[in-house]
């Protein structure tokens, strides 16, 4: 699991997400079924953001993170060679990797950001295809999370829910507030009693209506550096 956050607001889009890449351990009983028995910390190195670079189109993503051998950032890869071309929209991207993964790992969940004629879009891609920045015509300035959503959403939407005002929410705020959700959750589960699933360093991609760039990357942007 993961916890991966997208914060939208009038100044740009943020995603962020952690980099701890877990499996399962699996066991055969007597009567030869498989079971999980526990899960373990395979890598702190996972690659959870992606900014696909000829179209501007942010994507992150939680969930399975293995199939065939594979991780989805492989698969993603493939992905942007074989599906994406230097025209397409960020609906156009969305919708042809809901298509994609659907045939590939439906059991991940992916945030498919960026702007079109200066208008920002973030799209929940799962299942269903659902442009969340978005309500009855109007764009709507806020916060998205998944994965291990425990700690963020006691955090903002316990009762009485946390106020932030993303409408008036500077870019460095909103790049901030992402990577705190991320870092929030990643430090909670220093304490709780359960499987750490998130860790590792915490990539930041910022999109604007004019670039697109990483604010922090584990490779191409280590802290510190």
């Amino acid at each position: 699991m993961s916890i991966m956050c997208s914060v939208y607001v009038p100044e740009g889009i943020v995603l962020a997400a952690d980099s701890r890449m877990t499996g399962n351990i699996m066991f055969k009983t007597n009567d030869g079924k498989t079971q999980q028995q526990g899960m373990f910390s395979i890598s702190d190195n996972a690659q959870k953001v992606f900014l696909l670079s000829k179209v501007r189109v942010g994507i992150s993503y939680c969930g399975l993170a293995i199939l065939e051998n594979k991780t989805v950032s492989d698969f993603l890869r493939i992905f942007e060679i074989e599906e994406v071309r230097e025209n397409d929209s960020v609906t156009d991207v969305a919708k042809k990797l809901q298509a994609y993964a659907f045939r590939f790992f439906p059991a991940v969940h992916f945030f498919v950001c960026g702007y079109e004629e200066e208008e920002p879009f973030v799209y929940d891609v799962a299942k269903e295809l659902k442009r969340i920045n978005m309500d009855n015509g109007r764009i709507r300035y806020g916060s998205s999370w998944s994965g291990e959503q425990q700690a963020i959403t006691k955090l903002l939407n316990s009762q009485p829910p946390t106020p932030v005002n993303h409408d008036l929410m500077p870019l460095k705020d909103a790049v901030d507030f992402a990577e705190f959700l991320v870092d929030v959750t990643i430090k909670l589960q220093r304490f709780e009693m359960k499987p750490k699933t998130c860790g590792g360093d915490i990539d930041v991609l910022v999109l604007t209506k004019d670039d697109a760039f990483w604010h922090k990357h584990k490779l191409y942007k280590p802290a510190g550096k």
